[in-house]
């Protein structure tokens, strides 16, 4: 569905009197119908990669084809017709403050060219669908965060969009709200079968609702793949980072130097982590096993987990714990040794 190779984009930075080179060869496929995340901190050329998908920021080099189409050598009209095809959300929603919310839904409608006796019949249907269909009279001002970016997928969405590119949707928004705008473009993606390309500086959100992963830093393509393979088994230390700065597994220094006992990091993935391997292998082996922090969480709808486990007890016993926890577990690590 959109192909990026060889990508890059190069800026003249007249201040600083050098080239600014936002995007570094970026190859990379986006299959159509699928969700796909791209993730990485500020400055990492995210916003910059996700404007040559509609040939708002032209490519210095390589080739973005969409649909068959490289975007780059398109026309003027050729362009113009494509976008017909490409919403777009933003952070910040990009609402016009002084016009209602069903007449932001018809601009868009007008601009594509629908017949004015359609546009009041879709704009129903939009609105309806994001259940926003009460606030059609309403301005923008009087809108919470999450009723203006719904109302900006039905925007999108108006002129039946085949890809929505989403910069940054869930910035502005509080956890709640979030997780509800994410339900809504998975259901988005799954009922009309739209191609999203999500951009953000957040894990929890790839986790949330991405199919396939890039991490992106400095311009650069660090690594990529399905969103579950990237997540549990990063490959590279900036993803790695990324990562750790979600996770957040802090055990405080008073009850750390209280404990006596191994204290081990073990990783689940897939069926093992919803398996009672914690309460076996204690039973099995005559120890202690207590639980100091962790989770287990599901990514692509698959369970991920992470555990933080006092274990004590007689040492060859001990031993033969963790013998049996690495063979029925994802990687076991210790971090504390006895005493």
């Amino acid at each position: 569905m959109i192909t990026f190779n060889d990508v890059s984009v190069s800026f003249e930075d007249a201040g600083e009197a050098r080239t600014v080179d936002a995007v570094r060869h970026v190859s990379l496929h986006v299959p159509r119908g699928s969700v796909y995340g791209i993730v990485g901190g500020s400055g990492a050329g995210k916003s910059t990669l996700l404007r040559t998908i509609n040939g708002l920021q032209p490519v210095s080099s390589g080739d973005v084809v969409v649909d068959g189409q490289s975007v780059p050598s398109l026309g003027r009209g050729e362009l113009r017709e494509l976008r017909k095809e490409i919403g777009m959300i933003f952070q910040h929603f990009n609402l016009a403050e002084s016009r209602t919310v069903g007449d932001n839904i018809a601009f868009m409608l007008e601009a594509a060219g629908w017949e004015s006796s359609a546009i009041d019949k879709r704009i129903d249907e939009l609105l309806a669908y994001v259940n926003m269909s009460e606030k059609r009279g309403a301005y923008p001002g009087r809108l919470s965060g999450g009723q203006k970016q719904r109302v900006a997928i039905a925007r999108a969405l108006a002129n039946n969009t085949k890809i929505l590119l989403c910069d940054e949707p869930t910035s502005a928004l509080d956890a709640e709200t979030t997780a509800s705008v994410l339900e809504l473009l998975k259901k988005v993606n799954r009922d009309f079968g739209v191609t999203i390309v999500l951009i953000t500086h957040e894990m929890e959100v790839i986790k949330a609702i991405a199919d396939e992963v890039l991490v992106m830093n400095h311009g650069e393509a660090v690594e990529s793949g399905h969103v579950y393979d990237v997540l549990t088994s990063p490959k590279s230390e900036f993803t790695q980072k990324l990562l750790a700065h979600t996770q957040n597994y802090h055990i405080p220094d008073d009850v750390w130097q209280s404990i006596t006992g191994e204290i081990v990091r073990i990783s689940y993935h897939g069926g093992s982590a919803v398996e009672p391997v914690i309460t076996d292998t204690a039973t099995k082996y005559g120890i202690g096993m207590n639980i100091l922090h962790g989770r287990i969480e599901y990514i692509a709808s698959r369970p991920v987990g992470v555990l933080y486990v006092n274990m004590i007890g007689n040492g060859d016993a001990v031993e033969a714990a963790k013998a049996e926890l690495s063979a029925r577990t994802a990687k076991i690590e210790v971090i504390k040794h006895d005493r």
